[in-house]
């Protein structure tokens, strides 16, 4: 593979960055000094990158074309726009340079503006919109529709001061409220409220916090606070349950209502809907959302594997616990990483040391697996897996922004140790036009110039940022819930 030779010295990669946290624990983390610039390599030209590879939305703003959902231009936080623009915030929050965090920002408005006109009919995303006309299907989901691009333009609208992003944030928020639906048996929603993935087709009903049900009462919850809607919050809430009656009486989540096995990660899983049960606990003090957030965790710490002096996780089992894909994933998404970053907060909020063992019985696992990459580390995808992702949400950027948080709780250099030789693989790995490929398979490039936050820069430049002394710790692309410090 191609690398990029770099001017700096190496003591500068191995700079380390700290974050203060406020005396209140539901208080957002406080951005703190940033690093020199010579502490954040790679930054700048991925930045220039993602601003010269983007093309004019057919009705206004920038959007781009993924690698892996070619030829379209995706809105989502997946691989679209939205994503994109919450990669290019990151970078706004804690790039060194200023120059650089203000083209980030100048890039993210950009994106937001091209979600603006993107709409078809108020607040409803279609999955992508191209020159010659827009998908004809729209997603209630966090990662590939409504729920995710509404966070994103309310950030984005905090940022900029300007209310056309927020205004159409709750627009978003609408179109998720008009589609919930009653369950049946139940009693009617808001009291009991599920949501379909799609708008087009035979619905599927599924329950993670990338797809499903968790994400959109993440989103939910976190519209009702920032905006004291009742309806918001009455309609969380109202998912939130769903979710309880969807959990089995072991604690696992299936990742759809017709599937009975039970998945284990943050993307479509018990982490994901431990996440979300945290969430509604922090913000209403409920305990049925406590005990929902407690089973999940305790179902894995069932599942967990034990190895090299730690423990892995199955991506799914069977209603009996039987692993059905025994594969042991490393990544954010439905790997270790993930597991490992919601016990972090679990352990804080509900001030359980079980917890942070966890969490640290997943970096330990990491830590015996990662694989020399470069002038660094990365990690497979799944032990023994020829394929080596460099993005969050299986690769290193992901799995080394979680190290990195592990290491600032526990105060272990090990941790701190295998984030920074993530950041020295990323930026070896940079090619020449400051993109990535999205990874490596038996070492040869794949995927050249994804630019999304799951696959490709977007997430990769939000981690460097992290590495360089930026504030935001968001390896799933949700910060946590408490800061993690």
């Amino acid at each position: 593979m191609t690398r990029v030779v770099l001017l700096l010295a190496v003591v500068a990669l191995l700079a380390g960055c700290s974050t203060t946290a406020g005396d209140d624990p539901g208080a957002p983390p406080s951005p703190s000094p940033v690093a020199a610039p010579a502490a954040a390599p790679g930054i700048g030209a991925g930045v220039d990158a993602l601003i010269r590879t983007a093309e004019k939305g057919p009705e206004g703003g920038s959007v781009w074309r993924s690698v892996i959902q070619a030829p379209h231009r995706q809105v989502d936080r997946d691989v679209g726009a939205a994503g994109i623009a919450a990669g290019l915030l990151a970078v706004a929050d804690g790039a060194p340079d200023p120059g650089v965090r203000d083209r980030a920002l100048d890039t993210a408005r950009d994106a937001a503006d091209f979600l603006l006109v993107a709409q078809r009919g108020p607040g409803r995303f279609p999955d992508y919109v191209d020159p010659d006309g827009p998908a004809g299907y729209a997603y209630s989901s966090y990662d590939d529709g409504a729920a995710g691009i509404a966070d994103l333009l309310w950030q984005v609208g905090e940022r900029t001061g300007d209310g056309r992003y927020r205004d159409v944030a709750l627009d978003a928020a609408d179109w998720l409220l008009e589609r919930a639906e009653d369950v049946p048996g139940a009693p009617p929603c808001p009291v009991m409220c599920r949501w379909a993935w799609s708008d087009d087709g035979e619905p599927s009903y599924r329950n993670g916090m990338g797809e499903g049900q968790a994400g959109i009462v993440y989103t939910l919850s976190v519209l009702a606070e920032r905006t004291g809607d009742r309806r918001l919050a009455e309609h969380a809430a109202g998912g939130g349950a769903y979710l309880l009656a969807q959990q089995g009486p072991d604690g696992g989540m299936p990742e759809r209502a017709d599937q009975p096995a039970r998945n284990t990660g943050f993307l479509s899983g018990a982490a994901g809907a431990a996440f979300t049960f945290l969430r509604l606990y922090r913000g209403t003090g409920e305990q049925r959302w406590r005990d929902g957030a407690e089973r999940a965790l305790d179902f894995l710490d069932r599942t967990a594997v034990p190895a090299a002096d730690g423990s892995t996780w199955p991506i799914w089992v069977d209603p009996s616990g039987t692993p059905g894909n025994p594969r042991r994933a490393t990544g954010m998404e439905e790997g270790a990483a993930g597991i490992g970053w919601v016990s972090l907060q679990a352990a804080a909020i509900l001030d359980d040391e079980r917890h942070r063992e966890r969490a640290e019985a997943a970096g330990r696992w990491l830590l015996a697996v990662g694989r020399p990459l470069a002038d660094g580390t990365a990690w497979p995808e799944f032990e023994g897996s020829p394929t080596t992702h460099l993005s969050t949400n299986s690769g290193a950027a992901g799995t080394g922004w979680y190290l990195d948080t592990l290491g600032r709780v526990t105060g272990e250099d090990s941790y701190r140790d295998a984030a920074r030789a993530a950041q020295r693989a990323l930026v070896s790995t940079m090619r020449p036009d400051g993109t990535w490929p999205s990874n490596l398979t038996d070492g040869a490039p794949r995927l050249l110039g994804e630019p999304s936050w799951h696959w490709g820069s977007a997430g990769i430049l939000g981690f460097l940022a992290r590495m360089a002394g930026g504030p935001v710790d968001s390896p799933g692309m949700q910060p946590p819930l408490v800061p993690l410090e």
